[in-house]
């Protein structure tokens, strides 16, 4: 395995990392690893098992992290899921023009969070070839102890309209933060996704991305799109501890799409 780091030049100049097969030199199929909340581009579990099997098929992944996260610089109290879209977006767009890559046979794996930031970029633009996503999150419903952001806008709107904060997650979030994560929620766009869509969902993870991964997935298949939902036993929130499986029906998948390195992937098969 060959490795190599990139800072993107413009943007939020989002740095990443590449892992590349040994010997694989142009044209590879591509994984975009995705990372959470409070995450970064770090292979943990299961990712580092998906890496090395990727290795091993010939695909080259690329991790990167997001606005205010790992070695991104920013303050992640001005993190949007409008920004990390964007960020994924530039990362996308860079690896499209990347040698190594093959452009028509670029995916995503997605973490909770970062499922949301693929999710939107999915619903806009056609480019993708597939994605996976785990923990999803189509709606504003992310942490929930403290109400979630929806109830927070209704119960602060005075105070963030004249540029108060409210915290989530430990971060002081201002106006545009709640507005983009209400209006702005892949539950209100998913249906507009056009490639493949995994979902990968623990049994063990709260009931919120449970709910979120069961209808994104069926209001693909009630438009006709190409979806598979997949519940993991016992599996957690981000399915660390059923690395083994993930692997498994990763590449099942994969192979399923037609985007394996020896055979060219065709928008609708």
């Amino acid at each position: 395995m060959h490795t190599f780091s990139f800072t993107l030049p413009d943007g939020d100049k989002n740095k990443g990392t590449v892992y590349l097969p040994h010997g694989t030199t142009a044209h590879a199929p591509a994984l975009i690893y995705c990372h959470a909340w409070g995450g970064n581009r770090e292979l943990r579990p299961p990712m580092d098992s998906i890496v090395a099997r990727a290795m091993q098929e010939g695909m080259a992944v690329i991790a990167f992290d997001f606005f205010g996260s790992g070695e991104t610089d920013g303050d992640m109290s001005e993190m949007t899921y409008t920004r990390w879209k964007d960020n994924l977006c530039a990362v996308w767009n860079w690896t499209t023009t990347q040698s190594f890559a093959d452009s028509a046979r670029i995916g995503c794996y997605a973490f909770s969070s970062g499922s949301t930031a693929v999710l939107r970029l999915a619903a806009e633009m056609d480019g993708l070839a597939f994605l996976i996503s785990v923990g999803t999150c189509i709606t504003a419903n992310i942490a929930m102890n403290s109400g979630g952001p929806a109830r927070l806008l209704v119960e602060n709107l005075p105070h963030l309209q004249v540029g108060g904060t409210v915290p989530v997650l430990g971060v002081d979030f201002g106006l545009a933060f709640y507005l983009d994560t209400v209006r702005h929620a892949p539950v209100y766009t998913i249906k507009n996704i056009k490639c493949p869509v995994l979902f990968l969902q623990g049994t063990d993870d709260n009931i919120y991305r449970i709910t979120d991964a069961y209808i994104a997935h069926h209001i693909l298949q009630q438009n006709g799109l190409s979806s598979r939902h997949i519940e993991i036993e016992d599996g957690s929130h981000g399915l660390e501890n059923k690395a083994d499986e993930v692997v498994r029906h990763v590449f099942e998948f994969i192979a399923h799409t037609e985007i394996t390195p020896h055979i060219p992937y065709q928008k609708g098969v």
